[in-house]
């Protein structure tokens, strides 16, 4: 009997917790900044990279925000070079939805886009890069890379691992830049008479069923009141959105 093979798991469970919780708990850009560079340490990767390319006309901004592990000289030349415009990884991770490995994508030799790549090696970003597009449920879209000093990091079982692991991870990390960029642009929006009551509650340490019985509401109104309240203070977790209430006065 064929034993069937499983994919190993590149980021340890603990690892991979620790990340994903400071991720969903940044409440600033600088804070998610700071979880972002701890990755590839932690993920034993030479770099990443997250890019948040925008949506509609406002796709592929120049200015759009960027956290990424690659040698500053690296990132001041290809800003200053303008090369967003013409990287074939960027193309091809807006034009298509599924991961990739950058050595599969078909260059001319002589082309802008294949000058960038082989450049790109003088800098020490990795032998071995995985990208990962991303679309956020407000349509925005990102892309997330990684990158390995190990030429085969990507091959076989790894690769699914690599895309399974890190396409969760990129996943957290784009809807936390798309959280904190709402609350900052947004601010604190009103909270109803029942969010206000049920977080005021919550803060004081009681239990759903417990701010369901006190208040004369049903759990599941309960539920839906801290959901919506931590969407309007811009808030992963009930905790964190006591904290912003607070912070603003609003409870």
């Amino acid at each position: 009997m064929t034993m069937k093979q499983i994919a190993p798991t590149l980021i340890l469970p603990k690892a991979l917790q620790g990340l994903v919780s400071a991720i969903t708990r940044a409440q600033s850009l600088e804070e998610l900044s700071s979880v972002f560079q701890k990755i590839p340490e932690t993920c034993n990767m030479s770099n990443v990279v997250y890019y948040f390319a925008g949506s509609g006309e406002k796709l592929l901004n120049p200015d759009g925000f960027t956290c990424t592990t690659y040698p500053r000289e690296w990132q001041e030349r290809y800003y200053n070079k303008n090369y967003l415009l013409i990287d074939p990884v960027v193309q091809r991770g807006l034009h298509n939805g599924l991961p990739f490995e950058w050595r599969d994508l078909k260059i001319e030799k002589g082309t802008p886009g294949y000058s960038l790549l082989m450049e790109g090696l003088d800098y020490s970003l990795g032998h071995a890069a995985l990208s990962i597009p991303l679309l956020g449920i407000d349509g925005s879209r990102g892309l997330f890379a990684i990158t390995s000093n190990d030429p085969h990091k990507f091959e076989g079982l790894a690769r699914v691992s690599c895309v399974r692991d890190y396409q969760m991870l990129a996943n957290y990390v784009h809807e936390a830049y798309l959280r904190i960029t709402a609350f900052q642009t947004r601010g604190t929006m009103a909270l109803s008479g029942e969010e206000r009551a049920c977080l005021k509650l919550a803060a004081e340490g009681l239990l759903g069923h417990e701010i369901a019985r006190k208040l004369k509401l049903s759990d599941p109104v309960v539920r839906l009141c801290l959901r919506v309240a931590r969407h309007k203070l811009g808030a992963a977790t009930t905790e964190m959105a006591i904290l912003n209430a607070n912070q603003f006065g609003v409870i």
